[in-house]
């Protein structure tokens, strides 16, 4: 297997200013990426205070639930020194991963805790966090294998409830097992499959939740390192965050405004809004009948949902958060302000769109007398397979021309020279040169058996048919 590194501009104007460190997009962040940038970043931990002690019982407590956790309770151990902070990254709880790139954010988080640890001196945990809130039942269901043609889509068919966490959604055995067979008769088999096979029945046997089978897939694939599953929709995380709702509730017409200037400043800078963003929510759920509702600040002291059709006063909410926790949760603009809160976040691990939202935060987590933690961009890696590899030596491409300007290019020079082949008078002319010898084998065939004559006729127009698509391609 050939290994190689090799640079590719981001297509995303400002992911690409940002990888880049352009001065603009540098500017909606505190810290850059630089070894200097995170040895500051932990000057400024240092004189922070963080519930580490509880956050240990917690984290212990749940990954020592996983069937591979030793690797993840050593890890933990860390924690007991005071000096001790955090690379986090994380992701919904797709099955079986979900996206590959979910691999390749705990690959990095891996390597950049050890290094960063090694460069400091200090314990570095690495961190997942599983965004288990998330409702969005359709970014999780399933996956995408390859296939010689285009990906073929994958999807689990278990009953689930629509608006309620992936945390609470039951894996249905039954379901999994039907779902993991149509998975192994598109995968080629190998040497491994009897065991991969049996691996993830018996991960998924144990699992209660989407989310419980996310984070022992995780840990199967990483048992041999001291990754660390975190389940934000944790009924007990929940409790540790009373505060920091509290917070969001009280100063929700801060959060806004913060969100809006920070939309406001990247259009300054002639940066778009990222997809799906919007300063006009008051950025926090409500789990109302266990379903997610984005709420909107109606009026002074009342909050709807898109509908209008829930409404629930100021007071309501703020009793909620005080005693149900479990009860709200945050989207993607609030959940790193609650990360900061929470946890001694030293880096953080983040993709081309993470890194997109994270450039509105500056303005929210100032308000709130904080600063962003260093984003560290993931690892992106593409995997070529052996049937794909054969076409490119065969075409003399290689991989970082693909990866630069795709095959398009390649593409359109075939067809430019098959104009100049005759195709369709070249395989006349076979037809006319083989008719003759298929007729006679027809009716000799005939002769014998001459049930199989209508064998024939469906056999010569076979070859008709693949001979003129042969000359059409």
């Amino acid at each position: 297997m050939d290994v190689f590194e090799e640079y590719i501009p981001h297509t995303n104007k400002f992911v690409k200013d940002y990888l880049e460190n352009g001065e603009r997009a540098q500017s909606f962040f505190d810290y850059g990426q630089s070894s200097e940038d995170i040895k500051k970043r932990l000057y400024e931990l240092s004189s922070r205070t963080y519930p580490k002690e509880s956050l240990y019982k917690h984290l212990y407590k749940y990954n020592n639930k996983l069937k591979y956790n030793i690797g993840a309770l050593r890890e933990l151990d860390k924690l007991h020194d005071p000096n001790a902070v955090m690379m986090v990254t994380g992701q919904q709880a797709g099955i079986l991963t979900g996206p590959f790139y979910t691999i390749t954010k705990a690959l990095t988080i891996l390597k950049e805790a050890e290094a960063k640890e090694e460069m400091l001196g200090v314990p570095v945990l690495p961190v997942f966090w599983i965004a288990g809130e998330d409702h969005d039942w359709d970014e999780v269901n399933h996956i995408f294998l390859p296939d010689y043609d285009k990906p073929i889509k994958v999807t689990y068919k278990g009953e689930h409830d629509p608006g309620k966490p992936v945390s609470n959604q039951l894996l249905d055995e039954e379901a999994f097992d039907r779902w993991w067979r149509e998975v192994m008769t598109v995968l080629p088999e190998t040497n491994h499959t009897t065991d991969v096979y049996y691996s993830l029945q018996q991960l998924a046997g144990k699992s209660l939740t989407m989310t419980d089978f996310f984070a022992e897939v995780m840990r199967w694939l990483f048992k041999d390192t001291g990754l660390i599953m975190l389940d934000a929709n944790h009924h007990d995380l929940r409790q540790m965050e009373t505060d920091m709702f509290l917070e969001l509730i009280h100063a929700n017409n801060v959060v806004r405004d913060a969100v809006k200037q920070g939309i406001d400043n990247r259009k300054a800078l002639d940066y778009e809004t990222p997809e799906g963003l919007s300063d006009k929510s008051a950025q926090l759920f409500y789990h109302y009948h266990q379903k997610r509702q984005l709420l909107y600040k109606q009026s002074e002291n009342t909050y709807t949902d898109k509908t209008g059709n829930l409404s629930i006063h100021e007071n309501d909410l703020i009793k909620q958060a005080s005693s149900h926790p479990e009860n709200l949760s945050t989207n993607a603009l609030t959940r790193p302000l609650i990360q900061e809160q929470l946890l001694p976040v030293l880096g953080y691990i983040a993709g081309p769109g993470e890194i997109n939202y994270w450039s509105l935060l500056k303005p929210l987590f100032h308000r709130f007398g904080l600063y962003m933690p260093p984003l560290l961009p993931r690892m992106e890696i593409t995997v070529v397979p052996r049937f794909v590899q054969s076409v490119m030596d065969k075409e003399s491409l290689t991989v970082p021309q693909l990866l630069k300007s795709g095959a398009g290019s390649h593409i359109e020079q075939i067809r430019k020279h098959a104009k100049k082949v005759d195709g369709a008078s070249m395989a006349e002319e076979l037809l006319q040169e083989i008719e003759p010898y298929h007729a006679n084998m027809q009716q000799e065939w005939g002769k014998i058996a001459p049930s199989e004559r209508s064998y024939g006729e469906t056999n010569w127009k076979i070859i008709q048919k693949e001979i003129y698509s042969f000359a059409e391609k």
